[in-house]
């Protein structure tokens, strides 16, 4: 049995903080992983840096470079705390890795772009680390995501057969004839938490604002023929996406109550019309989405696989997780992109390692 310790960091499209999770992760003999959540913890960005990152993707070039660097100084701060908060041994831990916060992402357009200065977080942490994790599949023709899918199979399998993550936008993955395949469905967090915002508070709590809202079903037409539902293959969304397609169909004088709950019947008929597609028996549903009770009581009702939701620890902390062992494996030249996930043309060990 070899073990590896590493820390993961994790701030998504929903902006809600960045997750940082210390992980042990253990090779068996006969190459199978399994892994230990030491400790996993939230950090809430301040008003200030928020409201930067809301607006990186608007940003001109000389300030979102600064951005970047201080979004950098910004991760190393809280790993820092974060080592000492919990008394980990800072001589123990082999590697730090870091998702980043994604400004852009087209990889159509063949950019991608994850901003958090990586030799600022390598050197303020003085630990190795890996940064940097889609560009290289794009540079492959890929989507350079979705990225999750390689810890689902490898180090979470023994919980279901398919996986949901309901984050800033859904993702699903499943195995059809022995391949792993996933794809981005739609959008959840980053339109519920805009939407929420309007209304004086950071998210939906268990979905209980939108329950008490009625169906637009005109709206809800609309957001089900949105062409991206009808293409098939490998495909991932972003924020682009989302204003470009979405938005404009909620700018209305339609009460947010009644806009979030049809909302919540277009995600939840969308992700289950993707989980009945693959045959799924179990599926694992992690991200913040997993907390919201009404979100899951309507994906209950349109698929017909079991709805698994595990123990916050591991709804919390899933991706960053996820994003430790995909460094992990950066780290050891492993493949960590599988092209079948991301549409590129061949599989890739993706991720820029850092020296401090």
């Amino acid at each position: 049995m070899k073990s590896f310790r590493v820390i993961g960091l994790m701030s998504g499209t929903s902006l809600d903080g960045l997750d940082i999770a210390d992980v042990t992760f253990n090779l068996s003999d006969s190459n199978q992983w399994s892994f230990v959540l030491n400790q996993g913890a939230l950090y809430i960005f301040d008003q200030m840096l928020l409201s930067r990152l809301k607006a990186g993707f608007q940003l001109p070039a000389h300030e979102l470079i600064a951005l970047s660097a201080d979004l950098g100084r910004y991760y190393a701060e809280k790993v820092n705390c974060f080592i000492a908060e919990y008394e980990v041994d800072r001589t123990k831990i082999d590697l730090l890795s870091s998702h980043g916060q994604t400004i852009f992402h087209q990889p159509q357009k063949g950019y991608t772009l994850q901003i958090g200065n990586g030799p600022e977080l390598a050197v303020n942490t003085n630990l190795k680390t890996v940064v940097d994790f889609r560009t290289k599949d794009v540079a492959l023709g890929g989507n350079g995501a979705p990225l999750i899918p390689v810890a689902d199979h490898l180090i979470f399998s023994n919980y279901a057969d398919t996986f949901l993550n309901l984050g800033g936008f859904s993702n699903f993955s499943f195995k059809e004839n022995g391949r792993v395949l996933s794809y981005d469905i739609c959008p959840v967090n980053i339109l519920i938490n805009e939407l929420m915002r309007e209304v004086g508070q950071e998210f939906d709590e268990n979905g209980n604002f939108g329950k008490q809202g009625e169906i637009n079903m005109e709206l809800l037409s609309k957001l089900n023929l949105l062409p991206f539902y009808n293409e098939t293959g490998p495909k991932s969304l972003g924020w682009e996406w989302m204003k470009e397609h979405v938005s404009p169909l909620l700018n209305n004088s339609m009460k947010a109550q009644d806009k979030i709950r049809t909302l919540y019947e277009h995600m939840a008929f969308q992700i289950g019309l993707s989980i009945n597609k693959s045959n799924s028996k179990t599926t694992l549903v992690t991200g913040g989405g997993a907390k919201n009770n009404f979100l899951i009581e309507r994906i209950r009702f349109y698929t017909k696989s079991k709805i698994v939701v595990p123990n916050n620890k591991l709804i919390d902390y899933k991706e960053a997780i996820g994003f430790a062992f995909l460094g992990l494996l950066r780290w050891q030249e492993k493949i960590n992109v599988w092209s079948s996930v991301t549409g590129s043309k061949r599989d890739s060990s993706s991720g820029v390692l850092l020296t401090p």
